[in-house]
């Protein structure tokens, strides 16, 4: 698996496009902004784009959906609990910021265990509530893509409608077991690894009583 990694947005929120090598198919995760340097990324690499992975329906990663599926015919797949965070009055104080933002028809609402082929590759949706309702980690072979759940050394807020720091302490915790380690590319900030949050993470540690 390949991966392709770009800061979009005012909010610098993380995408990542990543594909088969052999099969040339590929995702994008959380396209939050600047649609045109995605598509460009996404034809210089000549990906046959298969679908638009959402980890969770907050602005700052989904402003490049619509453009984004509209030029490359990719399936949207959204978290079935952020559903109603794609409409543009669920944005609030936000919505100034979300500009010409065009609401995009789902094709897969994505629950816990939803499993997506993507050439040889399978993305697995974990739902990890406490961000949003709907926020999921998606993991494929050793990396988890983690959204605004799980950050390097933080977690996401839990301030916002639909927030619940229960449920990320609950979510933080489910990521602390799982076993073995993994490559944590998270919605915002610095990467990291599973068993780097495990020792460094004070949310995580809070969540496991280490």
């Amino acid at each position: 698996m390949k991966i392709l990694h770009l800061t979009v947005g005012m909010v610098q929120t993380n995408c990542y496009i990543f594909y088969d090598e052999n099969t040339m198919e590929g995702a994008v995760v959380d396209p939050g902004d600047s649609a045109p340097s995605i598509l460009k990324a996404i034809r210089d690499a000549n990906i046959q784009l298969q679908y638009v992975l959402l980890t969770h329906g907050h602005f700052d990663h989904i402003l490049a959906v619509h453009e984004v599926v509209q030029a490359t015919g990719a399936k949207l797949v959204c978290p079935k609990g952020d559903l109603w965070l794609l409409h543009p009055e669920a944005m609030g104080e936000f919505r100034p910021w979300a500009r010409n933002y065009a609401e995009t028809p789902v094709d897969v609402e994505a629950e816990e265990g939803t499993e997506l082929a993507i050439g040889s590759l399978t993305a697995q949706y974990m739902n990890t509530p406490g961000h949003t309702p709907g926020s999921s980690v998606i993991r494929v072979g050793d990396v988890l893509f983690t959204g605004d759940t799980l950050f390097r050394h933080e977690c996401g807020r839990c301030d916002l409608e639909g927030g619940s720091f229960e449920q990320m302490l609950q979510s933080l915790k489910r990521l602390h077991d799982l076993p073995g380690d993994y490559k944590v590319l998270p919605g915002h900030e610095g990467l990291s690894t599973l068993e780097e949050e495990r020792k460094y993470n004070p949310y995580m540690r809070q969540a496991t009583g280490k």
